[in-house]
Formats: structure tokens, sequence, C-alpha cells
């Protein structure tokens, strides 16, 4: 074909015209007349047949059509073929986002192949986080390929927002079974996934529960966050389930052991004696340490947790023997750890309480009251609406008390009592029942312990009874008793505990003459409690969180779960 010069088109553009202006001429030499909503248009039979293969086979083949002079167009309202019409004559159309899929729609319908493409370059430039699900099956049910490998381009850029759009809700099955096979897990949206899986099957449970495990079978758990993991739990399309737990717990095993490669080994200690606003990160495998920001109000014998990679900092008072308890409560985002952020304050000041995470609470038993005297109260606080609830009291009042988390319980033991006579009495919170019950007494009364847990077994370490101490007791959980093990290389109280790569890390205290900087561990395989290293300062009455590496209670929590479940579904057949 020559190639077309200036001088060709624009005799094809005056061509054009002329043909457009004879459909309105008095002496028209149009043969057809196409009709929609009763408005009429006047056209060429071989202008349709030259831009548009509905039209060449609606003439070429026996249909009545071939031989009417007024053909309906009842699939196309009369202002959308007038603009198919003067494009089809003319080459001009206007699309917008407001009209794109009609003009898609009417192209398609048409077979008028030069719009739909002039339609797809449309849709290419418009993509948008909030469009790319309509507009990927818009690129599926009329095979526009760009069109279709943009869009999930978009997907994989906006996957968080996707997922939780109103047009992911309307997917079927296949679609949302190929957009998580489409993902990028290098991106790591596996949370995002997991929310929005979850909100589809909700949107219509009675025909989308069944493909649930298909769906989770697709993700890979062990790519989530360890604070994400209890959100995951609390699904009963999980919990309920014996391949999504198994799937669940093969995961957690496989995060523990990335952690354990990786030496997840930092423990987050904040305020204390002479370090009151002070928040230290050390990492007990290189020994060495760093800065957080410094907290607003310097505490001692406050009590802290983290979750969601928030840690919190909660009541305690100015020195580690003050009389006058706080309320104050704080919190610092670990992702942007800039500085801390004040929070509502407690309902009572509380010192040397207790307090743990369970679901999206944190509990806060006991503690040193203002009147100078220890508290039974409870009460929680609200992560998300930021606010706290009085919750049932304790049996005893208790404060300086070891507190743990295990399953769905918070643990309270010793401490001192009325009186602040020591007491060995401990109790569990019953989170779902909301009760408080008593479980067997330490052997050896003592306040000012730390306590962690550790493979499914709790631990009160050292403590206050007369003097320092150093034994160690082990609570076997099923078996409701206490057993002694080895005791400490140095008597301490005022310390803190934390689990790090399945060993008890135990920092700085008092041992009834001076303040600590010692750190020991023990290793639960040989039963030995060993000087791991010493901090630059002492650190007295200071509370602490583990950074990273919390997963491994929580892996032996979803081992139990699974063998619970297996055990309470077995059927017996004859």
């Amino acid at each position: 074909m020559a190639p077309i010069n200036d001088s060709v088109m624009r005799h094809q553009a005056w061509l054009g015209q002329l043909l457009n202006d004879d459909r309105n001429a008095p002496d028209s030499t149009c043969d057809l007349i196409l009709e929609s909503n009763k408005t009429q248009f006047k056209v060429h039979k071989s202008v349709l047949m030259l831009v548009s293969n509905y039209f060449r086979r609606m003439f070429t083949i026996e249909m009545k059509e071939k031989y009417e002079t007024v053909v309906k167009m009842q699939k196309i309202p009369h202002q959308r073929l007038a603009n198919i019409i003067v494009f089809i004559y003319s080459g001009m159309i206007e699309i917008t986002e407001e009209n794109m899929f009609d003009v898609l729609d009417d192209a398609e319908y048409t077979e008028i192949k030069v719009l739909k493409a002039k339609c797809s370059t449309f849709l290419l430039n418009v993509i948008s986080a909030d469009n790319c699900l309509k507009l990927r099956a818009y690129a599926q049910r009329y095979n526009l390929d760009d069109l279709l490998s943009k869009t999930n381009q978009s997907i994989m850029k906006n996957f968080e927002a996707v997922v939780q759009h109103e047009d992911f809700k309307q997917l079927d099955f296949d679609d949302v079974s190929s957009i998580i096979t489409q993902r990028n897990k290098i991106q790591n949206h596996e949370e995002a996934i997991f929310t929005g899986i979850v909100r589809w099957v909700h949107h219509n449970p009675l025909q989308r529960e069944d493909f649930f495990v298909n769906l989770f079978s697709q993700l890979d758990v062990s790519l989530m966050s360890v604070s994400f993991l209890p959100n995951i739990l609390k699904e009963n399309m999980v919990k309920n389930n014996l391949v999504c737990l198994n799937l669940f717990a093969e995961a957690s095993l496989k995060m523990n052991q990335c952690l354990d490669n990786n030496e997840p080994s930092e423990v987050v200690v904040i305020g204390g004696d002479t370090t009151e606003q002070d928040c230290v990160i050390y990492d007990v495998n290189s020994q060495q340490k760093r800065q957080f920001p410094k907290l607003i109000v310097g505490v001692c014998g406050a009590s802290s947790v983290i979750v969601d990679r928030k840690v919190y900092v909660i009541g305690g008072g100015e020195t580690y023997d003050s009389e006058n308890p706080i309320k104050t409560c704080e919190m610092l985002d670990i992702n942007k750890p800039t500085k801390w952020i004040g929070l509502p304050n407690l309902l009572e000041a509380r010192m040397f309480c207790g307090s743990g995470i369970l679901q999206d609470y944190i509990y806060v038993a006991g503690g040193l009251g203002e009147d100078n005297e220890n508290l039974s109260s409870c009460e929680k606080f609200d992560i998300h609406s930021h606010s706290w609830t009085k919750i049932r009291d304790m049996q005893y009042k208790r404060s300086e008390h070891g507190t743990v988390v295990y399953k769905n319980s918070l643990y309270c033991i010793g401490g001192q009592g009325y009186d602040f006579d020591l007491t060995n009495t401990c109790e569990c919170y019953n989170m779902p029942s909301d009760e408080w019950k008593e479980i067997a007494p330490l052997n050896q009364a003592r306040d000012g312990l730390a306590a962690v847990v550790l493979n499914r077994n709790i631990y009160a370490i050292g403590g206050y009874n007369k003097t320092s101490v150093s034994t160690v007791e082990k609570y076997l959980i099923e078996e409701n008793r206490w057993e002694k093990i080895s005791s400490l290389q140095n008597a301490r109280y005022y310390h803190s505990a934390r689990v790090v790569g399945n060993k008890i890390y135990v920092f700085g205290g008092e041992d009834g003459k001076r303040p600590l900087n010692s750190v020991e561990v023990y290793d639960p395989a040989s039963n030995v409690w060993a000087i791991a290293f010493e901090t630059e300062h002492q650190i007295l009455a200071a509370s602490s969180v583990n950074l990273f590496g919390i997963l491994i209670e929580f892996s032996n929590l979803i081992i139990d779960y699974v063998l619970n479940f297996k055990t309470s579904t077995i059927m017996w057949v004859k």
C-alpha cells in the first residue's frame, strides 16, 4: 500500500464529511434507517459494513434485516447509538470515565475494532486502585490483553487497598483464586489477602464457606508478622478446621525456625530506678545495646506489653520505693519509633501491677494503689478504641506479683497480699468467662518476682522473702502443681525476665545489698543458670518486652489446639 500523504488524508476527511452531511440532506442518498427508542438515524449501509463486522454480517447473510429499510437497535439506547454513528462517519467520540464502559459495550456489540482499541487506550490511562478490579473484568470479557496485563500490575501494586474494596467481595471464586495465585510474594501482602478472603467469604457465607480452605491453603502464613497471627486463630473458619489448623501450625513452626536462625535476640528494657525515662534495647546474643526515645514520664515498677509492633507502658511510680503510684500510660510504635504517645490514664493509679495481652485487650491486675494499699481490682484497655473498662476483681489483693498469659488466661503469681504480707497464692483469669479461679500455690511465698512462660510451663523466678531469693519454681499447667528447679546464680528481686530462643533471660534486680547489672540465662535442656553478660548500668524495677522472637509459646499454643481439635473430632466406627 502506498504511503498516505496529507493530500490524501484531506480528501478522505472531505469525503467522510460529505457522507455525514448527506445523512441530514433533503435529497439524502442514505438507504437505511437505524432506530432506537423511536429515534431514527439515516445511514448508508455500505459505510456501516466497512466499519462494523456486525453490520457486514447483517447485510451479507440471509437475515431479515438484509431486506428491511428500518433496523431496530433495541440493545443500544438512542443517545449512545447517535454517538456510535458519529464515530463511524467522523472517527470522533468523547470517552469519559462516566461513559467508558458503555462505549466499550457498544463497540463490542457492533464489532467496531477501531473503537474498541480506542476504548482500551483510554482505559489504560485511567487505571487506579479503585477501579482496577472492574477494569480487569472488562479486559477478560472483551479479550483486551494489554488492559488485563496492566490491571493485574495495578492489583499487585495496590493489593492492600484492592482486597478491601467492595468490588473484591463481588468476585467469583475463580477470580479471587487467580488474583491470589498471581500475587508477588516478595511484596508480602499475605495479611491483606487473608483479611480480604475472610471479607469475601462473609459476604455470602452459605455459598462461599466451602471455598475458604482452598483459598487459605494458597497463603504463606510464614510471611506474616508475628503480631498478626492471633487474628488468624480468632477466625472460626481457621480454628474449626483441621486442615487450616495444620497449615497454620506448620507455618508458625517455620517462623520459629527462621527466627532462631536469624537470632531474634532483642529485649526492650523500660524505665527503672535511676533510669526512669530510658528505653534500651539489649541484644542478648551480641550483648550490644541501642536506645529508643525516652519516655514522656519516667517510671519505676511499671508494667509493659507489646502488641501489633507497639510497646505499651502502664502505671508505675517515680521511684521503686515510691508510695505515689501513677495512672499514666504511653505507647511507642516500633515501626516509627520517633516518640512516645500519651494514652488515656488507668481508671486507678497502680504500681507493680501485672499485665498481659488477651486478644485485642491489655489486661491489668492488682498493684499498689493510691492509698498505699494493695489492690485486687483489674481493668482492661481496648487497643482500638483506646478506652479502659473495669473487669472482675481478683480473689486476692496483690502487688509485686508475677504475671503471664497462657492460652486464654491471665495468671497472677505470688506477690504481696493483705497488709503487705507475702503470699504464695496464685490465680488465673479466664477471659471468655470473666472469672478468676485459684490454682496451686507456690512452694515458697515471694514478692518482687519475675514470671515467664516457656514450653507450656510457667516459671516463677527469684523474688523476696525476708531476704532476696534465688529459688525458681516451675508450674506444670496440665498437672496444676509447682516444682522446684535449679536456683539462680544470684538471688534477686525487682528484676525482669524474658524468653529468647527457648531460653530464659533475667535482667538486673537487687540482691538485698545493691542493684545488679548482671544478666542470667537459663537453659531448660540442662536445667542450668549461668551469667550471660553484664549491662553498663544497673537494671532495677524496670519492665521489659520481647522485640522479636515471641512465637515459641504461640506455636506451642497452636500445637495444643491442633492436638485438642484432633482428639475432640475422633469418631469411632465399628
